[in-house]
């Protein structure tokens, strides 16, 4: 019974991933750009996945003739991908307002085109939140987080995630064998 309802509600879940858009026509972009829009939802797909899942995508689609993908992870939950830039809806969402702009004949309207459609994260949930309570003599502060991608909004800013905390230790390693190497050299 179980597996069921969990096959049920994966199914469920990559029909409404599997998204499309009708905000613009995708024959109004060059199908360069448009492969290049899909090639980037592809490269996402994983690091989103990995601030929801373990593994890689169970399904990581994009059509670049009708702009639909399909991005879903191995515990069949779909990230939002409207909230992260370099992603096909934050594409979509940047053309749609450029073709605002193009039509509008005064800057009032084209001001109102970016403001009524923002792109990107608009209100990203806080994942480092930071508490101090203090007593008597000593002060603790504590932070917790996950690595939980975040870009900009629509700055276009790269996702952050993973790979970026694997530099981090890889160049602290590093460090301390460089210091290391150094010691045994002047012994």
């Amino acid at each position: 019974m179980l597996p069921n309802l969990l096959l049920v509600l994966a199914s469920t879940a990559a029909l409404a991933s599997s998204q499309s858009t009708s905000t613009i026509d995708p024959n109004s972009v060059p199908i360069s750009t448009r492969q290049y829009w899909c090639n980037s939802q592809k490269s996402a797909c994983p690091l989103l996945c990995l601030q929801i899942a373990s593994g890689v995508p169970e399904s990581n689609n994009c059509t670049a003739e009708t702009l639909s993908y399909s991005c879903v992870c191995s515990n069949g939950i779909s990230p939002n991908a409207s909230e992260y830039s370099q992603t096909l809806p934050y594409f979509i969402c940047t053309e749609a307002n450029n073709q605002c702009v193009a039509a509008c004949s005064d800057s009032a309207c084209q001001s109102n085109c970016r403001t009524a459609n923002p792109c990107g994260a608009q209100d990203p949930p806080r994942v480092n939140v930071t508490t101090t309570t203090a007593s008597s003599s000593v002060a603790a502060t504590s932070t917790t987080g996950s690595a939980v991608i975040q870009t900009g909004g629509a700055t276009g800013a790269a996702p952050r995630g993973y790979a970026v905390e694997m530099g981090q230790v890889y160049g602290l390693c590093v460090l301390v064998g460089g210091v290391v190497a150094g010691f045994a050299v002047l012994l």
